[in-house]
């Protein structure tokens, strides 16, 4: 099979002009040249590797252009989502295009699985085919070696290559199949100085040399350098002074400034692809109202969004930045909005969707988005006038008619505001971005405030800004401190500068930022033999990794650390959050002595096994553990648990007919939380004690239904609302009131009409129509 008909050269790949950054291309003469002669050798496997931002796609894509006309180049770009099923269901879309186009024909063999229908087309292909596959080094161990075990498959038939490209390699994965490899390194200066003289900036010398140093001649963070730099008609100089002020990593720099291009309205767009974990196709934005050619193609051009074809996606580097700019409560939104959107997919047969990726990727995305999203209250409602919303059963799989999954799609919407409060909403997002880079008068107040300090006395006023919660100013100042390397007392405080960092870090939901320094700190303890704080360290990075759902290498991590001889205390820390990721039983992590255990960890293992217990139907055990829980600490900053463990409590003796017991915890319970301002919680047992005091004291039950009613609307949770709504109007209706009934009937039903099922709106509406057949409007 022939991919090309002969190997390229200097001249016919300078000559070759496909839109690429031409001095890319001559920094890159004899990259491209590997990559043909892999075209025209027998080698099924090429793996490109390079830096981040070196430029290697665009690379490869230059090598591509010399292919013939009948190679059949299938893509896919990989994301920390990616399994098989959404490549191939990648080549599949592409098959049927090429069939319809009259490329390829339909396969005559008969297929009874998805599989063998991948296969049928790759055996009966008559034509070359190249396969590219961009960024592996995204995909998750686990979901590896099936797609290295389709690459040594496919390879055998002798008409398939297969292009690798990553930011690196574990060569030991490709042990099964030959492969030659290529790397892309940086811009050599000499070119980095022509490719600035060509954009018309002039400070060639000393200040190109800083750039040089910064964007380390990466191609990436060079041209994006540029364009900031003409987006904004900025010198050279002006643009290094920025950098040098903003106290930030130059790819932090220049990632945020270029995320500071983005406008008030297309931050729907990019806070949508922020927070989506595979790329999203041009219908489905334009279903959703995301849509603007012209301003992805602004985008595109200034390499804030990257377009694979009809496919659009935010590049990771990005995301790490950009979901820090996203206010919770719209974050929130998003995530839900997000399970409803899979919701409709995950019924449709591949082609039928408007997201091409398999229905396993769609469940864990469900699984995922959902960890985001407020968990209802454990302690069971038992209110018939509740009504239940409308997303529940998401993994339910009976196929909508095509009009009624449309009609659902547009219903789904990532713009949340009306169109009078979208500029300012917007603004403030934008504002939350550009925060990083804008140099304030308060960040330089801050940095003259740290100049002249001591260690000691930057750490004791890092702990003082902790206490203000003002992480970012903690942050800067610790920084500032991992700078003086003189102090006679720095490397007796490194690790603490290096673990604080970390967990303000974390603090901020800055993932990246919170691994490197507790990576950092682990270094450190290990050059000092440190086991027990090596552990507490990847202990620490296990539970990133489980709040980023990267469970595999959390389960992984903790493994090792249980494996070690290790506190009582970080070994029942570990068994928790382990339990978290498998499922299992934490019976085995109830300790024999409660010597050395933290109150906190202690108080968590109790209320977790009571509740495995009460969902088990196991009374007497969870009633003696949710005790326990109570009674390891009455103070609720240190018992986390305590108001759920009471609350869990008030539910079984309800249930069990003992309701004067039920009322004593529910009271304590509701104390801790307006203590606390834990608005979910009041609203849960205020509903609990309403419902108890119902006949017993009606007064008292109307106090606390109304107390239930303000924290719904303090919370803005539209179901809270609504039930808290119905309740009242029950309240008043069972005593005749029916002017009042009706008026909270009313509120109800003009929540629920956008929010509820069709059945749960009904059952408001007969109460309505039950109050106007007795002539009460």
């Amino acid at each position: 099979m022939e991919f090309i008909a002969e190997a390229a050269d200097k001249k016919t790949i300078l000559k070759q002009d496909i839109g690429i950054n031409p001095f890319l291309i001559e920094n890159n003469i004899s990259r491209i040249e590997k990559i043909t002669d892999f075209l025209t050798s027998s080698a099924p496997l090429l793996l490109v590797n390079g830096f981040m931002g070196t430029g290697k796609i665009y690379v490869v894509n230059q090598a591509l252009s010399f292919l013939k006309d009948d190679v059949i180049t299938l893509k896919y770009n990989c994301f920390e989502t990616t399994i098989l099923d959404d490549i191939l269901l990648e080549f599949f879309d592409c098959f049927k295009r090429l069939t319809v186009q009259n490329v390829i024909e339909v396969p005559k063999a008969r297929t009874e699985n998805f599989t063998q229908k991948i296969n049928a087309y790759f055996d009966s292909i008559s034509k070359p085919v190249l396969i590219v596959i961009n960024s592996f080094e995204q995909i998750l161990k686990d979901n590896k070696q099936e797609i290295l075990n389709f690459f040594s498959h496919i390879a055998k038939s002798g008409k398939v290559k297969i292009i690798v490209i990553s930011r690196k390699f574990d060569y030991e994965d490709f042990n099964n199949i030959d492969y030659e490899k290529v790397s892309v390194t940086a811009l050599e200066k000499g070119i980095f100085e022509k490719y600035l003289k060509s954009e018309d900036i002039k400070q060639i010398g000393p200040l190109s040399d800083e750039l040089y140093k910064y964007s380390r001649g990466y191609f990436f963070y060079t041209s994006l350098a540029v364009k900031i730099m003409q987006i904004r008609k900025l010198g050279l100089t002006d643009f290094l002074s920025g950098y040098t002020k903003s106290f930030l990593s130059f790819n932090d720099f220049i990632l945020r400034e270029a995320l500071s291009l983005v406008d008030p309205v297309s931050g729907h767009l990019v806070r949508f692809l922020t927070l989506m974990r595979h790329p999203v196709n041009i219908s489905l934005l334009k279903t959703l109202n995301l849509y603007d050619a012209d301003k992805i193609a602004y985008f595109t051009d200034n390499l804030v969004l990257t377009r694979e074809g009809s496919m659009i996606y935010l590049q990771d580097y990005y995301k790490v930045i950009a979901e820090n700019s996203i206010a919770e409560n719209i974050a929130v939104k998003i995530h839900k909005n997000c399970v409803e959107l899979y919701n409709t997919q995950l019924p449709l047969k591949p082609l039928e969707r408007d997201l091409l990726i398999s229905r396993q990727t769609m469940r864990k995305e469900i699984e995922y988005h959902s960890l985001f999203i407020p968990k209802k209250p454990v302690l069971p409602q038992k209110n018939v006038q509740e009504i239940q919303p409308a997303e529940k059963k998401i993994y339910q799989e009976i196929a909508p008619a095509k009009q009624e999954k449309d009609e659902n799609l547009k219903k789904i919407s990532f713009i949340f505001a009306s169109e009078e409060d979208e500029a300012v909403i917007m603004d403030k997002i934008a504002n939350s971005i550009n925060k990083f880079v804008d140099i304030s008068n308060q960040q330089n107040k801050a940095l003259e405030e740290i100049k002249n300090l001591s260690l000691v006395n930057l750490i004791n006023l890092a702990k003082q800004e902790e206490q203000k919660f003002n992480y970012q100013k903690v942050v800067m100042i610790y920084q500032k401190a991992l700078t003086m390397n003189t102090d006679d007392d720095y490397y007796t405080f490194l690790p603490l500068l290096y673990t604080k960092l970390a967990q303000n870090f974390n603090k901020m939901s800055d993932w990246f930022n919170a691994l490197k320094y507790f990576e950092l700190a682990v270094e450190f303890y290990v050059s000092t033999g440190d086991t027990e704080k090596i552990n507490e360290c990847k202990y620490e990075i296990a539970n990133i990794y489980y709040i980023t759902f990267k469970r595999d290498r959390a389960e992984n991590i903790l493994n090792e650390v249980l494996d070690e001889d290790i506190s009582p205390n970080l070994k029942i820390k570990s068994k928790l959050l382990l339990a978290n990721i498998t499922g299992n039983s934490i019976k085995e992590a109830l300790p024999a002595s409660v010597s050395g255990i933290e109150k906190n960890v202690l108080a968590e293992l109790y209320f977790k096994y009571a509740l495995n217990c009460d969902e088990d139907c196991d009374i007497e055990n969870a009633v003696k553990y949710y005790k326990k829980c109570v009674e390891t600490s009455q103070d609720p900053n240190i018992n986390l648990y305590l108001s759920s463990a009471l609350a869990n409590l008030a539910s079984v003796y309800d249930e069990n007919g003992k309701s004067d017991l039920a009322v004593k915890y529910l009271q304590e319970s509701l104390r801790l939380d307006e203590l606390k301002q834990n608005y979910n919680g009041i609203y849960v047992s205020s509903m609990k004690l309403a419902e108890i005091n119902s006949y017993k004291a009606p007064e008292k039950s109307l106090e606390y239904l109304k107390k239930a009613k303000a924290c719904a609307v303090e919370l803005n949770e539209t179901f809270y609302i609504a039930s808290s709504d119905v309740a009242l109007g029950d309240f008043y209706y069972k005593r005749k009131d029916y002017k009042n009934a009706l008026s909270y009937y009313n509120s109800a039903h003009k929540l629920a009409l956008n929010n509820f099922t069709k059945d749960n709106i009904m059952k408001i509406e007969l109460r309505i129509n039950d109050i106007q057949k007795l002539g009460i409007q």
